[in-house]
């Protein structure tokens, strides 16, 4: 590679972990364990091109920690002992490529179509409807709550044990740790509602617990919106999400990732393109537990709210990079920042304007699983170069998650199958 060093392979150290580079594979719902949670070869080929292609860091899509937290079908879970021997494997393949592996760990909340079953019902922090999913969860009771802070403190325990370099806690998106820090899910009247301190508590005893039981060496990350992005409702401020992040940096959290928004926010998550999107959902993805009323109001609504969609959050590369500042003038841990990233020039600006300490990316892994490979090394000109269109989101929860889009899709078939030539090995 000629020129300056590229600050995407710089190295980061992260608590006791040292991560070989700046580009992090972020979180993303895969639609590949089985029904019952389990990892299965599907999920694994997902991941393979991703570490054989050297992605320094890569985290799990959200692993529900307790059957009433999974939230969508084909979830991974990390729930119960029974996952440990599919979890070790998922390691071993990380391990032999030599990429680090954390857990994302995370209760769905109110964010569900149904509750899965077996699990005693969706709950929240407040009764709140949710209007996208439809669900209508009840509130947890006080004495319930120490129940969730021991369901995230025996799952990263698990990860730990299956040998995972790290866990994530999710706190962002709308889940449910999200839900208690946003005064718009969030009405409680107790000592975990109100107040800004109020609602962190139970982030915060999540991690104090988590701590307790994995020790101070193993890297501990989280995921928190930078905006709730909630127009005419209570989303918590980017100034309460910064002091937020201030406290689990004193809690002894290792390094934090920012997104934005709530399912409810749509399309605050997915920023791109939309077309096509509920028509999606609806008949491929997660939406196809909905009733048949809420199905066929989104068929028919969807065309005008993906046009509107469309005016008003087009999207951008780093299009959290505000948020992420916020926070890394205000943190010593490292603070990564996701949001449509794809290209060198973008994570490199981003980068070395001191905008964040690394970046990660999703749908362009998706697209692109040597993504890594590819900003780093030599530019590719073939290679495929994600759209945004969002088909992937748009079926999870029901179709396995990869590139919807033909002509992308196309492209990186071309490229893994190339990549597993002799030829290619010997290169």
């Amino acid at each position: 590679m000629s020129g300056r060093a590229s600050a995407i392979g710089e190295p980061l150290q992260i608590g006791r972990m040292e991560v070989a580079g700046r580009l992090f594979k972020s979180a993303t719902s895969e639609t590949r364990a089985t029904e019952d949670g389990f990892v299965t070869d599907e999920l694994l080929e997902f991941y393979e091109p991703m570490a054989r292609a050297g992605t320094p860091l890569i985290v799990t899509g959200n692993l529900y920690v307790s059957l009433q937290g999974k939230s969508a079908g084909r979830q991974a879970g990390i729930d119960d002992d029974d996952k440990l021997p599919g979890l070790r494997r998922w390691v071993a393949l990380a391990r032999h490529h030599g990429v680090k592996l954390v857990a994302q760990l995370n209760h769905g909340g109110r964010q569900m179509v149904h509750p899965a079953p077996g699990s005693p019902g969706i709950v929240a922090p407040s009764a709140v409807p949710d209007p996208v999913n439809g669900s209508r969860p009840r509130a947890l009771r006080r004495d319930e709550l120490a129940g969730v802070v021991e369901s995230f403190a025996a799952a990263a325990a698990r990860a730990q044990q299956a040998g995972f370099d790290g866990a994530q806690i999710h706190a962002a998106h709308g889940y449910l740790l999200s839900e208690f820090l946003t005064p718009h899910t969030n009405r409680r009247d107790d000592d975990y509602g109100g107040s800004l301190t109020n609602r962190m508590r139970l982030l915060l005893e999540v991690l104090t617990a988590i701590r307790r039981r994995v020790g101070d060496d193993f890297p501990v990350l989280a995921k928190l919106n930078g905006t709730d992005m909630l127009p005419l409702r209570r989303g918590a401020t980017t100034d309460e999400l910064v002091a937020v992040g201030v406290a689990l940096q004193d809690a002894g959290l290792d390094a934090i990732e920012i997104s934005r928004a709530h399912y409810e926010s749509w399309p605050g998550m997915v920023l791109g393109k939309y077309k096509g999107f509920w028509r999606a959902q609806i008949r491929e993805g997660h939406g196809q537990q909905a009733s048949l009323p809420r199905k066929a109001l989104g068929l028919a609504a969807g065309p005008l709210i993906e046009r509107v969609a469309q005016r008003l959050a087009p999207g951008s590369e780093g299009f959290n990079l505000p948020y992420a500042e916020r926070f890394t003038r205000a943190l010593d841990i490292p603070v990564i920042c996701v949001g449509g990233f794809h290209s060198r020039a973008a994570m490199e600006g981003a980068l070395r304007a001191g905008s964040c300490d690394a970046v990660s990316a999703a749908r362009a892994f998706i697209a692109d699983p040597y993504l890594f490979r590819h900003v780093t090394g030599d530019p590719q000109p073939d290679a495929p170069v994600c759209g945004y269109c969002n088909g992937c989101i748009a079926r999870f929860g029901g179709q396995p998650i990869d590139c919807y889009r033909p002509e992308i899709r196309a492209r990186k078939d071309a490229m893994l199958r190339r990549a597993l030539t002799p030829e290619a090995e010997l290169r």
